[in-house]
C-alpha cells in the first residue's frame, strides 16, 4: 500500500473519479443561456481545492463503494458549494475570491445571485435522478441548515453580544454542514447501515468546524496573496468570529468599549486592525481558536480510526491533518 505523504497523494488516489467529476461539471452546465456557464466556471475552474468532492469519494471508497459511483453527487456537492460562494460574495460585497475578481464585481450582483440559484436547482435536479430518497432528504436538510447559518450570521453582524454558541451554530450551518453531507452521501452511495452513515456525517462535521475555525484565524494572521482574499475582511464586515468573541469575553471594560467602537465603525483603519490584533494576541484568542479546531480534528480522526486500514482511510486521516496544518 502506497503511503499518503502529501495532499497530491490524496488527489492521485481518486484521480480517475475526480477527472470524471470535472468532466461532468461542463456537461451539467450545458444551457442555451451563455452567462450561466461563464459565471459558474469562473469560480468552479478558478483553482478550488475540491475538498468536498474528494471527501465524498474517499468516504464512499473506504466503505466499499464502487469506482465512479460518486461522480454525479461529487458534482452536486461542488455546485452547491459554488452557489453559496456566489451568494456570499454578493452579501459580503466581496472584491476577491480565490485570488481572482469576485463574480459579482465582473457581472453584477443580480447575475451572481441568479446563477447561484441555477446551480442550486441543477443540484437538486441531478440528485433526484439518483433515485435515492435518503440522499435527496439528506441534501434537502443540509441546504436548509446552510441557509439558516447564513441568515444567523447576517443577524449577528456587528453584535458584540454574539456568544460562542451563536458562532458554533453559524459555522455549522455555513461551512461544516456541507462537509458533513459530503461524507454522509459517500456513505449512502456505499450502501452502509444507518449507524455508519451517521458516523461519517459526524466525521465531516468535525472537519468542517475545524476548517472554518482555522479560516477565521487566517483572516487575522495570513497574507492576502496566500489566502486568496482580503485580510481583516471579517472585522470590517462586522463578523464576530471565535478569536474576537474569546477576546471580548476576556477584555476589560475599556478594551471592550474600544472593540465595540471599531466593530460598529463603517471603516476599519490599519491602526484599528492592528489594535484588535494586538488585543486578540494578548487574550490568546488565536491560540484558543486553534485548540478548538484541533479538538475537532482529533474527534474526526478518532471516528475513522475504528475502520479497517486502507488507502482511503489513510487519505481521510491525512485530509484531517491537512486541514489542521492550514494554520501554519
Amino acid at each position: 500500500m502506497t503511503a499518503i505523504a502529501t495532499i497530491n497523494d490524496v488527489f492521485q488516489l481518486v484521480k480517475a473519479e475526480l477527472e470524471e467529476a470535472e468532466a461532468a461539471y461542463s456537461q451539467y452546465l450545458q444551457t442555451n443561456v451563455s452567462l450561466i456557464p461563464k459565471i459558474s466556471e469562473h469560480i468552479i475552474l478558478s483553482g478550488g481545492k475540491r475538498l468536498r468532492p474528494v471527501l465524498l469519494i474517499l468516504t464512499m471508497r473506504m466503505l466499499g463503494g464502487q469506482p465512479g459511483a460518486g461522480t454525479t453527487m461529487a458534482a452536486v456537492i461542488e455546485f452547491i458549494h459554488t452557489a453559496t460562494l456566489l451568494h456570499d460574495d454578493v452579501v459580503d460585497d466581496a472584491d476577491m475570491r480565490r485570488g481572482l475578481a469576485a463574480a459579482n464585481t465582473i457581472w453584477g450582483n443580480e447575475a451572481s445571485v441568479l446563477v447561484g440559484d441555477f446551480l442550486f436547482s441543477t443540484s437538486f435536479d441531478l440528485a433526484v435522478d439518483q433515485g435515492n430518497l435518503k440522499i435527496l432528504k439528506a441534501l434537502s436538510s443540509a441546504t436548509r441548515k446552510l441557509a439558516e447559518g447564513e441568515i444567523l450570521e447576517l443577524m449577528k453582524t456587528a453584535d458584540i453580544n454574539t456568544t460562542r454558541q451563536d458562532y458554533l451554530d453559524i459555522i455549522e450551518g455555513k461551512t461544516a454542514i456541507l462537509m458533513a453531507i459530503a461524507a454522509e452521501i459517500g456513505a449512502l452511495l456505499a450502501g452502509v447501515e444507518d449507524e455508519r452513515q451517521q458516523q461519517m456525517k459526524a466525521f465531516g462535521l468535525h472537519l468542517g468546524m475545524a476548517f472554518q475555525m482555522i479560516d477565521d484565524v487566517l483572516d487575522y494572521t495570513s497574507r492576502e496573496e496566500s489566502l486568496g482574499k482580503a485580510i481583516g475582511i471579517d472585522l470590517e464586515e462586522g463578523k464576530l468570529t471565535l478569536p474576537l468573541i474569546h477576546t471580548l469575553d476576556k477584555a476589560s471594560p475599556e478594551e471592550r468599549e474600544k472593540l465595540r467602537e471599531i466593530i460598529l465603525a463603517d471603516y476599519v483603519s490599519q491602526e484599528d486592525f492592528a489594535y484588535v490584533y494586538r488585543l486578540i494576541n494578548k487574550h490568546e484568542g488565536i491560540d484558543f481558536t486553534l485548540r478548538e479546531a484541533r479538538r475537532h480534528i482529533d474527534a474526526a480522526k478518532q471516528i475513522i480510526a475504528a475502520y479497517p486500514d486502507s488507502p482511503y482511510r489513510e487519505a481521510l486521516n491525512f485530509l484531517a491533518d491537512y486541514i489542521r496544518q492550514r494554520d501554519r
